[in-house]
């Protein structure tokens, strides 16, 4: 499939106001989602999704109004038996035939099956996000799958933490497309886990690469942080020194060499913006912890080839141009 076919979009900004209830019920809901959706009288209909299509699953973020939300025994002749997960601002509460009614925490997961009938409703989903995936990908890996509870994902989980900022790092990124049969099985990995079939101490390739995306994103946010550095990261993810990096050594670096990198990208981003042509080098090396001059232009120049101010000599003349 193409790279732009894994990316779909939908707004109900974009279908006539007459038409856009019966729209949203039967084609987004009935056709597209296989549920039956019932939007609240008295609340304005909202409703936006991205969609990022990957092999055997598929991963939403939107934006809804109030609706409930529901599987019935029509729609269920459909013979789907895929899983979706599914977290929302707000949380839910829904309530499943012959399981009982459940609830779950503001932004936390809950677990609808497609073979069973559930009805769900919340007040709050200013953002929601969730994955639809197939059942035969987890089947081999969690016993007693069926057995899960559909509230027993917690955000306290650390492999639903994982899994969580995994998924949304996803849909925040350019082109994640471009990675959709890597991401897949990253995914199932982080669901075998979350879902009780593998243990994260195993440390399965799509733990791993969730962990180090993790940290690449705290290091991205605490450049300037003297303080970041192996024993910071190995207590901020809860896991040991050695492991932080055994997780840079698998991508041909190391912890010190990337953070290195980070920050001499970031001073390189500074001297290549013409709003900051008036700060003064050593101060934007400075900023992100280069306190020896000589070192700093050495690795500067290393990397760049050439100086910091032949750098920012470029960009002054391509802004006079």
């Amino acid at each position: 499939m193409p790279s732009a076919d894994r990316v779909a979009t939908f707004s109900a900004d974009d279908i006539p106001e007459d038409h856009r209830d019966e729209f949203i019920r039967d084609f987004y809901g009935r056709i597209q989602m296989r549920l039956d959706i019932t939007p609240r009288a008295d609340t304005p209909l909202r409703f936006s999704a991205r969609t990022l299509i990957l092999p055997e699953m598929n991963l939403t973020k939107g934006t809804v109004s109030p609706m409930v939300w529901e599987r019935n025994s029509a729609l269920m002749a459909d013979g789907n038996d895929d899983i979706i997960l599914s977290w929302n601002k707000g949380g839910y509460r829904f309530t499943m035939p012959g399981r009982g009614d459940f609830s779950t925490d503001p932004g936390t997961a809950a677990i609808f099956p497609m073979d069973r009938r559930y009805s769900v409703a919340s007040e709050d989903s200013q953002w929601t996000m969730a994955l639809q995936f197939k059942r035969s990908l987890l089947a081999p890996l969690v016993k007693n799958l069926d057995d899960v509870r559909p509230d027993s994902l917690g955000l306290t989980l650390p492999a639903h933490r994982l899994l969580f900022d995994y998924l949304w790092s996803l849909l925040h990124m350019e082109g994640p497309e471009t990675l959709a049969p890597l991401a897949s099985r990253h995914i199932t990995d982080l669901l075998a886990v979350s879902f009780g079939g593998m243990e994260a101490h195993t440390h399965p390739p799509g733990v791993r690469a969730a962990r180090l995306a993790g940290i690449k994103q705290h290091i991205a946010r605490n450049l300037t942080d003297p303080g970041l550095n192996v024993s910071q990261v190995s207590r901020r993810f809860g896991i040991s020194e050695r492991y932080v990096r055994q997780l840079f050594a698998g991508e041909g670096t190391s912890f010190s060499d990337y953070v290195n990198g980070e920050r001499l990208a970031y001073v390189h981003s500074c001297l290549t913006d013409r709003r900051q042509l008036l700060r003064r080098i050593a101060d934007i090396a400075f900023e992100v912890g280069f306190n020896e001059p000589s070192t700093f232009y050495r690795q500067f120049r290393l990397r760049y080839g050439m100086t910091p101010t032949e750098v920012r000599a470029l960009t002054e003349k391509a802004g006079n141009s």
